[in-house]
């Protein structure tokens, strides 16, 4: 289920006629997952710190809504790297 993320409060301009202007923002995504799958996003992450806008808690964490099928796929290219491989014979 979606939620809502707020944004920024409105900050002075340094500019000298004192408007107020919006600080950059970002789109965002939640991802809610278990703790294992989302230590492997917080490790992708790490590498450049490209993906991550919050950590929220250990299931949750906003990532940046542009960035969501990079890091889709590299999450799927690290969990293919963890499995074993699937014994395709037939035998059990």
């Amino acid at each position: 289920m979606p939620r809502a993320i707020r944004s920024m409060p409105l900050h002075a301009s340094s500019s000298s006629k004192g408007l107020l202007t919006n600080p950059p923002c970002l789109a965002g995504v939640l991802i809610e997952c278990d703790p294992s799958i989302k230590s492997i996003i917080v490790n992708i992450d790490s590498e450049n710190h490209d993906f991550i806008i919050e950590d929220l808690d250990e299931e949750r964490v906003v990532v940046k809504e542009n960035m969501v099928p990079l890091l889709k796929q590299k999450l799927e290219d690290r969990l293919k790297e963890n499995l074993p491989p699937v014994d395709e014979s037939g035998s059990e």
